[in-house]
């Protein structure tokens, strides 16, 4: 929808495309990936059923599990997404979701790709050439860093 008649639930995450023209948005409650038009206010879905869950996919075939946190490729092409137990990858063009790393269960551990383990991500953010990510792994205290190529996880800070 446009303007007020868009139906967010409880936005969490919010990232600004280079050029300023559109937002993308971690809409926590309704577990999608949103594309919100500065200009005009209109409100589509890039990736994301509504359903609760952390299926891969393309556009609503994907599912999210209470996504909080976006962050954008220096090139514009994908965003990253902090979702519950794991760090997802959506393609701007395509809609494309794949996770990066994370089992998706809880818990703490570091490892590459499914190997890793996080306890409720939050915030995410990339490095200025795009090489890694760096996330807020809340329940487990730590700030974790994810590396893009690989997916391969290590504990940047906190002991937990």
């Amino acid at each position: 929808g446009v303007g007020d008649a868009a139906q967010l639930a409880n936005p969490a995450g919010i990232a600004i495309s280079q050029d300023g023209s559109v937002l993308f948005v971690a809409d926590f409650s309704n577990n999608k990936i949103r594309r919100v038009e500065v200009a005009t206010g209109e409100v589509t879905t890039l990736a994301g059923s509504g359903e609760d869950g952390d299926a891969d996919g393309v556009g609503d075939a994907a599912e999210f599990d209470e996504p909080t946190g976006i962050a954008i490729s220096p090139d514009g092409s994908a965003k990253f997404v902090a979702d519950s137990h794991k760090i997802r990858r959506v393609e701007v063009a395509t809609g494309a979701v794949t996770t990066l790393a994370g089992s998706g269960e809880q818990g703490d551990a570091d490892g590459v790709g499914d190997a890793a383990q996080f306890n409720y991500l939050y915030g995410v953010t990339i490095s200025p050439d795009g090489s890694a990510l760096f996330v807020a792994d809340s329940d487990n205290h730590k700030i974790r860093r994810g590396e893009v190529a690989t997916g391969a996880v290590t504990t940047l800070a906190g002991s937990g």
